[in-house]
């Protein structure tokens, strides 16, 4: 993949510089994965088209000063992404909050490899301390009621979810809103036509 196809592909300007950290991510999640199953092996040859691109939809979406907090970041997805293609402009760390380990050896060693202004916690988000965030972040970790209850602290004090799903969102949507009140907005992938990326705010819990 090179930056103009990639640029294409999003339907941006992918800059030269997050277009090279981006590729020192790719070379090393290939290495890592070949002993620590961070992707499988079928997806190593779509990590541009179906990791990095699925996750840098979210970045226009996000205010350069905004502090964000990602659940269950994995292999770094959306995260370590954004981190990436936001490390030219000043600010906060982004958190990215994992509890397995080895995949957190992983993100500190691309995060402190490239400089990007990230904290790694080793951790559930249950347990993660109380500050307050801005946007809260998620792919593929779970189903969006339990996303909810699990950004709730900072979701119910004004900040904003974004994630990305699959084509079973609809259905997550509905079954979501029997237990919590919230304003979406709901966008196709333009990296999965099964995908949409999930924009919501002023979440509540339902009175029951």
């Amino acid at each position: 993949m090179n930056r103009e196809a990639f640029s294409d592909l999003l339907e941006i300007d992918v800059s030269r510089e997050t277009f090279e950290r981006l590729n020192f991510y790719h070379d090393t999640l290939i290495k890592w994965s070949k002993t620590h199953n961070l992707i499988g092996p079928r997806e190593r040859d779509q990590i541009w088209t179906r990791h990095f691109a699925d996750c840098l939809q979210l970045v226009p979406m996000i205010d350069p000063d905004a502090k964000l907090v990602d659940i269950g970041s994995g292999a770094g997805f959306p995260g370590l992404v954004i981190a990436c293609a936001q490390a030219d402009n000043f600010r906060p760390a982004i958190m990215l909050v994992e509890p397995n380990l080895k995949r957190c050896a992983f993100l500190r060693q691309v995060s402190h490899s490239l400089s990007l202004n990230v904290e790694v916690v080793n951790d559930r988000i249950e347990n993660v301390s109380r500050e307050t965030f801005d946007v809260v972040t998620s792919r593929a970790v779970s189903s969006l009621t339990k996303l909810l209850e699990m950004g709730a602290p900072w979701l119910e004090n004004g900040a904003k979810a974004l994630f990305l799903k699959g084509q079973n969102t609809e259905e997550e949507l509905t079954e979501a809103r029997h237990y919590w009140n919230f304003k979406v907005q709901m966008k196709p992938s333009r990296s999965d036509s099964h995908g949409v990326v999930l924009s919501l705010s002023e979440v509540r819990i339902r009175d029951v």
